[in-house]
């Protein structure tokens, strides 16, 4: 976390704010570009739907149960620094027409550390991009509406086979299609919840802010703070949610068509923004507008009953299938790196497929362990990666917008 948010300060200072310095000509090049190109748009939403997952729902139920209301802010900072982790990554994909796999080996000038990220991009892609997502899809069924988890698994599973086993490209085009799906049925479904409650919603904003700089009782002052739960729940959190600095979401940039690394970038900063400073907010709001809730499914439930059982359901069954598709794309682009062998890649889909099923039966503290290991270790070389080609990177943040 230390890393993360130091690499993304820098980031960001040494490039003059750029995310909020250039928000009109992000906002152009990303939402306001999608008819001019449509292989970009498929690629980020590729990127966002393994990045706008399960966690988005109870990744934040998690920060704030941990560390409280506070964690929402800390989950602000670090999505606000994430930002030029991911405009980074994505245009250096560009740039180099390749993901993390690729410019790592031209920072290095060589595969040892490029080989590395990719090991720990499969093996992460079985943890947090499949079994996390089939175990918290199959846990809320059966919590809600009393069905077994692995019918949830096995369900992902078929899906996930049906997709994958027709190509990369089929998995941009299922993603260009189920992303923005979700994505409005679950924002939808918050304001409904918002406006029923929309008294709460100033005074759930003052609670965020009011509690985030609360020190530690055995510390006092900055030192109680930095070792607060509520900072570290809300950045860990963060960052599993919007994934910036792992270099994951470079490989479905790579895949673009986009020419300029400039406006590809841009498409980074819209992920981070949509999936932490929207999506994950609005989840945060929810919980804390709705009286007695301790949980997105609390407080769903408690506003609309055994409908609001089923929305969170098929919201979060849409959220684990966009996380597994996403994350197949890269776990195969990873270990087609390592391997060059179509026959391992078919061997890699089979056994992801039936990893959903698996992961609804397995102790959920078990895969966050192995997923945090190989996260990690997918960070420390995508992180000096960036740093060697921070030059690159700025160069890029200062192109003329118009070429």
């Amino acid at each position: 976390m230390i890393l993360l948010l130091a690499v993304g300060i820098f980031l960001t200072l040494f490039s003059g704010f750029f995310p909020f310095r250039k928000a009109g000509f992000i906002i152009k090049s990303t939402f306001g570009g999608i008819s001019g190109n449509k292989k970009a748009f498929s690629a980020a939403a590729t990127a966002l739907g393994a990045t706008v997952g399960t966690g988005n729902i109870i990744g934040v139920s998690a920060a704030i149960s941990i560390g409280g209301a506070g964690a929402v802010f800390w989950m602000w900072v670090g999505a606000f620094f994430g930002m030029m982790l991911k405009f980074a990554e994505a245009a250096l994909a560009v740039k180099y027409k390749g993901g993390a796999n690729i410019y790592i080996e031209k920072a290095f000038g060589g595969r040892t550390f490029s080989v590395l990220w990719c090991i720990c991009c499969v093996l992460a892609s079985f943890g947090g991009g499949n079994m996390i997502q089939s175990n918290a899809a199959g846990d809320i069924f059966e919590k809600a509406l009393g069905i077994s988890p692995l019918i949830i698994g096995a369900a992902i599973c078929a899906v996930t086979a049906f997709v994958l086993f027709r190509g990369a490209d089929f998995i941009t085009k299922a993603s260009s299609f189920l992303v923005p799906l979700m994505a409005v049925i679950y924002i939808l479904g918050c304001f409904a919840v918002l406006f029923i409650f929309r008294e709460n919603i100033i005074p759930a904003f003052s609670e965020i802010f009011s509690s985030a700089f609360e020190p530690l009782s055995a510390g006092g002052g900055i030192a109680g703070i930095l070792l607060s739960e509520s900072l570290r729940a809300g950045l860990s959190k963060g960052s599993f949610t919007h994934e910036a600095g792992m270099g994951s979401a470079s490989l479905a940039h790579a895949e673009s068509g986009e020419k300029s690394p400039l406006r590809q970038g841009c498409w980074g900063i819209a992920e981070v923004f949509i999936d932490t400073v929207l999506v994950c907010s609005l989840t945060a709001l929810v919980i804390l507008s709705v009286p007695g809730a301790g949980s997105a499914e609390e407080a769903f439930h408690s506003v609309f009953g055994l409908y609001g059982d089923i929305f969170l359901c098929v919201s979060m069954f849409l959220f684990a299938l966009a996380a597994v598709f996403g994350w197949a794309f890269y776990g195969e682009k990873a270990l087609l790196h390592i391997t060059k062998s179509k026959k391992a890649a078919f061997f890699y889909r089979t056994i992801f497929c039936f990893a959903a099923i698996f992961g609804t039966a397995i102790e959920i503290p078990v895969i966050w362990s192995i997923t945090d290991i190989f996260n990690g270790l997918m960070i420390f070389p995508n992180l000096a990666a960036i740093m060697v080609l921070t030059p690159k990177v700025f160069e890029i943040a200062k192109e003329n917008p118009a070429s």
